[in-house]
C-alpha cells in the first residue's frame, strides 16, 4: 500500500464527523482561489509600517506562486486526482486540473512564510496546515500533491523574503 493510499484511509476514517466536515470544507473554500489569504493579508498589512506595500507584495507573490503552480508545474505533471464516488456534504469546487502539486498547499505554504515575517508563525502555520490537509479530506488531492505543493509553496515564500520586486508602492523608505 503507498503512502498517498495509507493516509487517506487514515483521513477517511473522520469523513463525516459534522465538526471535521464543517472545518475542512471551509478551510477549503477559504484557500479557494487564494480568498483567504488575501483577506488575512489585507488585515495583517495594516499592522506594518506600510500598509499598500505590503499587501501589493503579498498579492504579487501569491499571483508568482500561482502562476508557477498552475502552470509549468501541473503542466509537467499531469496527474490525476483522485476518484471518490462518495457525495460531499458541503458545497466544493471540483478541480479539472491536474493534482500535482496542490495549489491550495503552495498558496498556504507561501503566504504563511510571508504573513509569519513579523510574526504569528503558528497561527499562520497552523491555518496552512489544515487548509493543506483539507485537500485531502475532501478528496480532491493525494497527500503527496500536498506535500509536494507545501515544498513548493514554501521555497516561493522563503524566496519572497529575499527579492525586492520593483512595486509601484512606496515602501517604508521611499517617503
Amino acid at each position: 500500500m503507498n503512502v498517498d493510499r495509507w493516509l487517506d484511509d487514515r483521513i477517511g476514517r473522520l469523513r463525516g464527523n459534522p465538526v471535521a466536515d464543517r472545518i475542512m470544507y471551509s478551510a477549503s473554500w477559504f484557500g479557494d482561489d487564494g480568498r483567504g489569504w488575501i483577506a488575512a493579508s489585507a488585515v495583517r498589512s495594516l499592522r506594518t509600517p506600510a500598509p499598500a506595500h505590503t499587501f501589493l507584495r503579498h498579492l504579487a507573490w501569491l499571483g508568482i506562486e500561482s502562476a508557477v503552480v498552475n502552470g509549468p508545474a501541473k503542466g509537467a505533471v499531469r496527474r490525476e486526482r483522485p476518484a471518490h464516488d462518495r457525495a460531499h456534504p458541503h458545497k466544493l469546487r471540483r478541480p479539472g486540473n491536474s493534482s500535482f502539486p496542490s495549489g491550495h498547499a503552495a498558496s498556504a505554504a507561501t503566504m504563511a512564510t510571508l504573513l509569519s515575517e513579523d510574526g504569528l508563525a503558528p497561527l499562520w502555520w497552523a491555518i496552512a496546515l489544515t487548509v493543506s490537509a483539507s485537500r485531502v479530506y475532501v478528496g480532491v488531492h493525494h497527500s503527496s500533491d500536498v506535500l509536494g505543493g507545501l515544498a513548493i509553496g514554501t521555497a516561493i515564500g522563503l524566496a519572497a523574503r529575499r527579492i525586492d520586486l520593483p512595486l509601484p508602492v512606496p515602501g517604508p523608505g521611499d517617503r
